[in-house]
This record gives structure tokens, C-alpha cells and sequence, in this order.
């Protein structure tokens, strides 16, 4: 099930945007942290502006706010 929350990166996150970037070129990975092993997939979505303003808000897309 798809996570609903967005979580914007900036500048400040250059790490996890590497991260990411070695995860799309490499079309996914495994990660080791301790003990436990992690399968790291990504995939690119388009989320419309009213997509995600439900997504980040909540209710209804029908709903009048």
C-alpha cells in the first residue's frame, strides 16, 4: 500500500537525494542495517495538485474546503 505522506527533500537533504539517485540507476537495492536486510524498489509517480492536496490534507477530493 502506497505511503499517503509526501516528504519534500531540499538542498539540506543531498544524502537521501543520492541515496535515491543510486537507488533509481541500479533500478532498486538491497541494504544491509545490523542485522536486518531491506529491498529498496522506486518507482516515479505524477500527483496532480488536487491529488496532492488530498494526500498531504486528507478528506475527500469531492469535498468543499
Amino acid at each position: 500500500m502506497p505511503s499517503k505522506e509526501i516528504l519534500v527533500l531540499g538542498e539540506g537533504d543531498k544524502e537521501i537525494i543520492d541515496f535515491l539517485e543510486r537507488v533509481r540507476a541500479a533500478n532498486g537495492l538491497r541494504v544491509q542495517l545490523g542485522k536486518d536486510v531491506f529491498s529498496v524498489k522506486i518507482s516515479s509517480e505524477t500527483v496532480s495538485d488536487k491529488g496532492r492536496d488530498y494526500l498531504t490534507k486528507g478528506g475527500s477530493i469531492g469535498s468543499k474546503k
